[in-house]
């Protein structure tokens, strides 16, 4: 059977279900969101890789047989965000749940088959593209940090159990660091500095060139078509809800240092995003 498998992982808050979405609207091809359970995954990094393209030889499998295979999803479809809108605390409910997902088109045995997982596919890297083509997603850090703020996942507590579970030396720094923004600004570098290392240009994709281009840089990254015309999209960066001293704590720090995010984002986009952040203060 001719496989065409699609690794796709980023930055958690990046944009990469978005990219899920789109790539799931092309022709013959289908997007599964977090459809692994990421604990189950030996630890060692070949055997995680090996199992990873197990698990896409039988979500191929099943689909041929069945047209559903396991995704996260919310009513039957992959949504653009997991998250609802924030209520009165400024939290973000998460509405996407683990199910079956249905292919909405007819599939042809070259058809790609796209699985997305961050952590724990950014954590096997440099095993993982020596067996799988790989694209990445990236967002400004600021706008990244400012959205683990108000969603109920680990990262908010600067923690990433998929990563550290097959990773153990960022395990042992995170363990080790009692300071949670500290902790953020560590796994944020963790994401910047693997696609870094492991990953060409034209393998990562930064989520505003994306939605700027109405999903055309990734269909060209991914070899794909969409069926039909795609929803207009637009860049949601400024909607910060981070509080101001937060935000702007965070932007001192990245902009002290030398992060691994200055390879795709210029210091003046960073400095626009808290500039917007500090005229709107108490609107946003």
């Amino acid at each position: 059977m001719i496989r065409n498998d699609l690794a796709l992982t980023g930055i958690p808050r990046g944009g990469t279900t978005l990219a899920c979405q789109l790539l799931g609207r092309c022709r013959d091809a289908i997007a599964l969101f977090e459809p692994m359970v990421a604990a189950n995954l030996p630890t060692a990094p070949q055997a995680a890789v090996a199992a990873i393209e197990a698990f896409f030889a039988e979500c191929r499998e099943r689909l041929f047989r069945e047209a559903v295979a396991p995704s996260k999803q919310n009513e039957g479809r992959v949504p653009d965000n997991p998250f609802g809108e924030a209520d009165a605390a400024g939290q973000r409910p998460l509405l996407a749940t683990p199910g079956l997902l249905r292919a909405t088109q007819p599939l042809g045995p070259r058809f790609t088959l796209v699985i997305k997982h961050n952590a724990a596919f950014t954590a096997v890297l440099p095993q993982l593209v020596a067996s799988l083509p790989v694209l990445a997603v990236v967002r400004n850090p600021l706008a990244v940090l400012a959205s683990w703020h108000s969603v109920p996942l680990p990262v908010r507590e600067g923690r990433v159990p998929a990563g550290e579970r097959l990773d153990p030396e960022l395990a042992r720094v995170l363990v080790s660091e009692p300071d949670r923004m500290r902790r953020q600004l560590h796994v944020l570098e963790w994401f910047f500095a693997r696609f870094a290392m492991e990953l060409d240009r034209a393998q990562v994709l930064r989520y505003e060139d994306i939605v700027a281009g109405q999903g055309a840089p990734l269909f060209a990254a991914a070899g794909l078509q969409p069926v039909g015309p795609v929803e207009a999209l637009t860049i949601r960066n400024s909607r910060l809800r981070a509080p101001l001293p937060v935000l702007s704590a965070f932007a001192e720090a990245l902009l002290a240092g030398q992060g691994s995010w200055r390879r795709w984002y210029d210091e003046s986009e960073l400095v626009r995003l808290l500039e917007h952040a500090r005229a709107h203060a108490g609107s946003i």
